[in-house]
């Protein structure tokens, strides 16, 4: 499996409006424990994930990859509503400084 592979996965089961899949394998390719699979980092963006705790839904991310998970050891999920990502990316207000000086 590759990382086109996963992101169609994805893609057909969650239709997400954003979504980010790293491969992180070859940074994991000399732990002793290496079995081969591979390494993925997932941000990804849905709207199907409104009200839903987060491990409900990394189990829904978790779905969508059944049939490819003995071809994975690991996948690191950020999933996240579209408000929830909107927010992410907004700069934050500068500290505005009040002086309490009354002189």
């Amino acid at each position: 499996m590759n990382k086109q592979q996963l992101e169609q996965l994805l893609e057909d089961a969650l239709h997400p409006e954003f979504m980010e899949v790293k491969d992180r394998t070859e940074a994991h390719s000399e732990h002793e424990q290496s079995d081969g699979g591979g390494h993925y980092e997932l941000r990804i963006v849905c709207a199907q994930f409104a009200g839903m705790a987060p491990l409900a839904r990394h189990r829904l991310v978790n779905a969508a990859t059944e049939s490819v998970r003995d071809q994975m050891h690991a996948l690191a999920v950020k999933a996240y509503t579209p408000e929830e990502f909107a927010a992410l990316n907004q700069p934050k207000a500068p500290r505005r400084t009040i002086s309490l000086n009354t002189q």
